[in-house]
């Protein structure tokens, strides 16, 4: 007999687009570690994967829906990955008193369940992640369902990779919840991979076409992207991590937003189109044209020279540290003015448990 969903204490909210691999590692073993069918569920959205993920459920976890531990929801609507937004759909999705993030490649640990329904139940007015030495556990963030909109959810402004959990950590630190950090070794294990893993169902990854890079100094570059749809656009980063070298003493806590310990984007941006001819690819950018033969490894563009990345995994470590500067910048500017998810947040349509004629729509 299923469990009334309603009566669940935690819910373990986890997304996931072309990840299958990492879930037939982890949620089994997630599940019997924290078997609770009383009070646990785990929310799982399939966020328009195409490697299988829905056929695999359906052959190896029908069991645990059917005892209601296990929900599976699936969208068809999203082209990339869009992190904030998938977690944002799975927390609206969850009915347990205490909604969690559980990222697909996280082992929870044995009795993680039971530690945070029992941390909850005595304490108020707090949330709960990993410490900041977690790596890739740093995601993970327990806080009560009510807590989560009042801060209007993860920013959905924040696209790429980064900024996105601290960004929510610190909102519901100044909604005026205490921040506690679990710190028992056996709730710190996870699938290690490769960093194509986080960014290759993202924008940037899956339409840049061609990658520049520019050597200003030694703090900072210039990257060129070109698009599949013929666009590009070029940026500054600024390695400030490394260039002020005294921001460890400046003491200030919340160095989360610290421009001193981050790297950042320069102000000089530019956005134009790119087209192929005769072998040559043509910048235009504001009426002036670059032209550059298509075999060549580098060419001038904007009084610099720029030089062609072909090599994989530093394609990938850049798309990194790039969408992590603009992040970064999107978090400072909204600071400013505290527009956070103004029109709504984790919209869409989902089917639950593969009943596909049977559509939830999220407004």
């Amino acid at each position: 007999m299923k469990t009334d969903i309603q009566s669940k204490k935690i819910a373990f909210c986890i997304t996931c687009m072309n990840r299958v691999y990492h879930l037939q590692q982890t949620l089994e073993k997630n599940i019997l570690d924290n078997y609770l069918p009383e009070g646990v569920e785990f929310v799982l959205l399939d966020y328009n994967s195409k490697d299988g993920l829905e056929q695999w459920i359906r052959q190896n976890m029908q069991s645990y829906i059917d005892t209601g531990i296990l929900v599976y929801y699936k969208t068809c609507e999203p082209e990339h990955y869009l992190r904030s937004h998938s977690r944002n759909m799975a927390f609206r999705l969850a009915s347990a008193e205490i909604l969690c993030n559980l990222d697909a490649d996280n082992f929870l640990g044995e009795g993680f369940a039971s530690f945070m329904i029992k941390e909850f139940k005595t304490n108020d007015h707090i949330f709960y992640t990993s410490n900041a030495a977690g790596g890739d556990i740093v995601g993970r963030v327990c806080v009560r369902k009510e807590d989560f909109p009042a801060v209007k959810g993860y920013n959905e402004a924040l696209q790429g990779y980064g900024f996105e959990d601290s960004d929510l950590f610190t909102r519901l630190e100044r909604s005026g919840l205490i921040h506690k950090r679990f710190d028992n070794p056996g709730f710190y294990h996870c699938v290690r991979h490769p960093n194509e893993d986080r960014v290759k169902d993202e924008f940037m990854a899956k339409n840049t076409e061609k990658m520049y890079i520019s050597y200003i100094n030694p703090y900072a570059s210039n990257i060129l992207l070109l698009y599949k749809d013929f666009s590009f656009v070029q940026y500054t980063i600024i390695d400030n991590m490394h260039l002020n070298l005294y921001a460890d003493s400046l003491g200030n806590e919340n160095h989360f937003f610290d421009e001193k310990r981050q790297i950042i984007l320069g102000k000089d941006f530019h956005r134009g189109t790119w087209h192929v001819h005769n072998n040559k690819t043509t910048l235009t950018q504001s009426g002036k044209t670059t032209i550059f033969d298509n075999e060549t490894s580098e060419f001038p563009y904007q009084n610099c020279i720029y030089y062609a990345v072909t090599d994989y995994e530093l394609q990938t470590e850049i798309i990194l540290i790039l969408t992590f500067a603009i992040n970064f910048q999107r978090v400072k500017q909204q600071s400013k003015d505290k527009s956070v998810n103004e029109h709504g947040f984790g919209k869409g349509s989902v089917f639950k448990n593969f009943q596909s004629d049977k559509s939830i729509i999220l407004s």
